[in-house]
């Protein structure tokens, strides 16, 4: 485990994603092709076929796990805004572009 993944990862328990959850394991998986190639954010249908055919099942399953892990987190409006600088309920992409986003920043601010 690296460090971007480590702070995905750090990420992910303070937002209380339910790590039981496959939508946890999705947004990783996308997280670490987003990190390969962060120009992907802007098809986020490349990324969610990417990640189906690692797990064997369909891009539509992708993006519905990634939404109920969302819907699940234990998190309030005030730690999200704390972690990713807003409090407003986010769609997939952009909660996959935000997490990014505050990852890299953590990642060049610990440099």
């Amino acid at each position: 485990m690296d460090k971007f993944d480590l702070e995905v990862h750090n990420a992910l328990q303070e937002l209380r994603i339910p790590a039981h959850l496959k939508g946890y394991e999705l947004i990783k998986s996308a997280m670490k092709i987003i990190r390969d190639d962060p120009n992907a954010i802007y098809s986020i249908g490349k990324i969610y076929e990417a990640v189906a055919q690692e797990y064997g099942t369909t891009h539509k399953a992708v993006s519905s796990g990634i939404r109920n892990a969302l819907q699940s987190a234990k998190s309030d409006y005030h730690d999200q805004k704390r972690i990713l600088g807003t409090n407003r309920e986010l769609c997939n992409a952009e909660f996959l572009a935000t997490l990014a986003e505050v990852v890299r920043l953590k990642l060049v601010g610990a440099a």
